[in-house]
């Protein structure tokens, strides 16, 4: 009862916010307008109204554009959803839930420090429920609301708190907290985070084993003319809900290196991929996970597993792009991932897709995807676990579709059909999605 107050304070927080922004706005335009006289020549446009402007709350009556013109951009953004399970093992049935997040980003340069020096900070609060973990499946059938969790509880996190340096045009630098989740959703035809494009994590940012949602560490971009690399070294740990401070390091350290190459078919832009990760940090032997506990297992005893790898590729395509309106279009989009299988519990795994935006006469800022994608389990585990758990490789199907009902409200559809890991019966998660950009 104490979380769900606190998930309604926050609502009406936003409200009155947006209530007040109205209000503000609304006054600055009365005063500086004449219902019936043209402008003056050389007066700067009305600004648009409020169903056209890009967020809910315009610009704050000005003070949007002077903190942007000072170097501090502010996204504040609420998502909510309707999402349930009405086929698959387990109770059916619809759950509410939501997500509050607002995302900072100061230019440190413009505020009187260095050029190309920035911080990052991403704050997320989640409330009410989700259908995660239903019917059995493995992959998470809701991104946004899987981190940072809701264990029976609300949860808050700042998930992001990173500094960051640009080097020219062709080299940046980022140190400290980093939600790993936000860095794949800038990817051409998925990403989003879950809150635009598709919902469930195998196409959100598809999970490999060795990438927590959220890491401590560095991650290196170099851009040259012919490819872009990347180099990240971070603890291995998640710090989903921690600072990551308390003790880091201590398990070991993570190595991730890749490489991506522009390419052009057609005219139009693509990309493709590698990516090598390769972890110092132990885990459960997982050919031991079906017998007897031991006492204290080390490596000598064979219940600890060193080191762990993982090897992708990945591509992204457009194929079409309209010639009257250069932000529509379409492409595909895929990976091919492998691990050690032991101690990662992940195998292999495969996804496929495709995404759009516009399109459709009229519907410009509309955008929608479908994807297919395939995730086998470590044969270690399903031998451990066979006597008590039979454990089968998931495939799932997303469709879903986003209706721009203005700029900054969307409301959107989505419809995911999985073969659970973890269960017999095929699971259904059809759901609606609101998001409100203020």
């Amino acid at each position: 009862m104490k979380n769900r107050r606190t998930a309604f304070l926050a609502l009406e927080a936003l409200l009155a916010f947006a209530t007040l922004t109205f209000a503000f706005s609304g006054r600055a335009l009365d005063s500086s307008t004449d219902g019936d006289s043209a402008p003056e020549p050389g007066t700067p446009a009305p600004p648009p109204g409020w169903l056209e402007r890009d967020t809910l709350t315009g610009d704050w009556g000005g003070g949007r554009t002077w903190l942007e013109g000072h170097g501090i951009t502010l996204r504040p953004r609420l998502t909510q959803f309707y999402q349930g399970m009405t086929a698959g093992d387990g109770g059916h049935g619809f759950e509410y839930g939501g997500k509050v997040d607002l995302l900072l980003d100061a230019d440190l340069g413009k505020l009187g420090l260095w050029t190309g020096f920035s911080m990052t900070v991403h704050l997320e609060y989640n409330f009410g429920r989700s259908a995660n973990g239903r019917g059995g499946t493995f992959v998470p059938v809701n991104t946004a609301l899987e981190s940072p969790g809701m264990e029976g509880a609300d949860a808050f996190d700042l998930s992001s708190l990173f500094l960051g340096q640009r080097f020219g045009d062709s080299v940046s630098l980022r140190l400290g907290k980093i939600n790993v989740i936000d860095l794949a959703a800038g990817r051409s035809f998925a990403g989003g985070a879950g809150i635009d494009s598709f919902w469930s994590l195998a196409f959100a940012a598809p999970p490999t084993g060795v990438l927590p949602p959220t890491i401590l560490g560095l991650v290196l971009n170099v851009r040259a003319d012919f490819a872009r690399f990347g180099l990240w070294i971070y603890d291995p740990n998640s710090v989903v809900n921690r600072t990551g401070f308390e003790a880091p390091f201590a398990d070991g350290v993570t190595f991730r290196g890749t490489v991506d190459v522009p390419v052009t078919i057609g005219g139009l832009g693509g990309r493709q991929g590698l990516v090598a990760v390769f972890s110092t940090m132990n885990g459960t032997n997982l050919r031991d996970v079906g017998d007897p506990p031991l006492p204290e297992p080390g490596p000598e005893t064979g219940g600890i597993k060193s080191l762990r790898y993982f090897f992708g590729y990945t591509f992204d395509q457009q194929f079409y792009r309209s010639k009257s309106s250069p932000n529509e279009g379409l492409g595909v989009f895929g990976q091919f991932g492998i691990s050690d299988g032991n101690p990662n519990k992940l195998y292999w795994s495969a996804l496929v897709g495709v995404g759009g935006t516009g399109l459709v006469p009229t519907r410009s800022l509309d955008s929608w995807g479908a994807g297919f994608y395939y995730v086998s389990l470590s044969p270690h585990l399903r031998q451990s676990l066979a006597p008590v758990l039979t454990i089968q490789d998931e495939m799932g199907f997303e469709v879903f579709y986003d209706f721009a009902v203005t700029p900054w409200f969307v409301l959107g559809a989505d419809l995911q059909v999985i073969r659970p890991a973890l269960a017999t019966t095929n699971a259904v998660f059809p759901g609606l999605r609101g998001v409100i950009r203020f």
